[in-house]
């Protein structure tokens, strides 16, 4: 109990001492210069670059290189999904009687098309980044994507027995969803 006891002291003498200058562990920080220029281990949270290398940023925020690959890997991926609802969904219209099914050629078409304009809707997120209406563009595209289904429904007969409908109002809903998730992997590669 002794030892616990001048250890304490010891450490708290120390950390008195030298003000700021320890971490909780009792650990001296590398290289802490303090405020001025923050050079130390601790000065800086985020990421750090070597000099001459500072990232190139967009709206302010964000790592134009890591948008760039978010969004290509994003696009890939959204398309991917979108092959497989619509190519799920064609067939599924294909058992309906007088129904002919798409084929592959039909998902492939709705999954690139899905992947780049939901990727391209999403890019408009970085405008309004930062401004306080973030919240609204999600529901700008849901209402956008709520207009464009029911214009797609009434216009192409779905409701007049039109089951071929269906492919390209899945196509619609995958790209909606596209554009609604984009801004996360926007996000994703803000400077902090």
């Amino acid at each position: 109990m002794a030892y616990l006891n001048h250890r304490r002291k010891e450490t708290r003498v120390s950390y008195n001492q030298n003000y700021n200058q320890y971490d909780q562990y009792g650990q001296p920080y590398q290289d802490y210069q303090g405020y001025p220029g923050q050079q130390g281990q601790y000065a800086q949270q985020g990421q750090q670059y070597p000099a001459g290398e500072q990232p190139t940023l967009l709206a302010g925020r964000f790592d134009a290189k890591k948008v760039a690959v978010n969004l290509v890997i994003f696009g890939i991926l959204a398309a991917a999904v979108t092959f497989a609802a619509v190519f799920v969904v064609d067939l599924l219209v294909g058992m309906i009687p007088d129904e002919v099914s798409g084929g592959v050629g039909t998902a492939v078409m709705a999954g690139v098309v899905a992947g780049v304009i939901g990727v391209m809707v999403g890019l408009l997120y970085i405008p309004v980044s930062g401004t306080g209406n973030e919240h609204l563009f999600g529901l700008a595209v849901i209402a956008l994507a709520v207009v464009a289904a029911v214009a797609w429904v009434l216009a192409a007969g779905l409701l007049n027995g039109e089951w071929r409908t269906l492919v390209t109002l899945t196509g619609i809903i995958c790209t909606a969803a596209v554009a609604y998730a984009t801004p996360a992997r926007i996000e994703a590669a803000a400077v902090r």
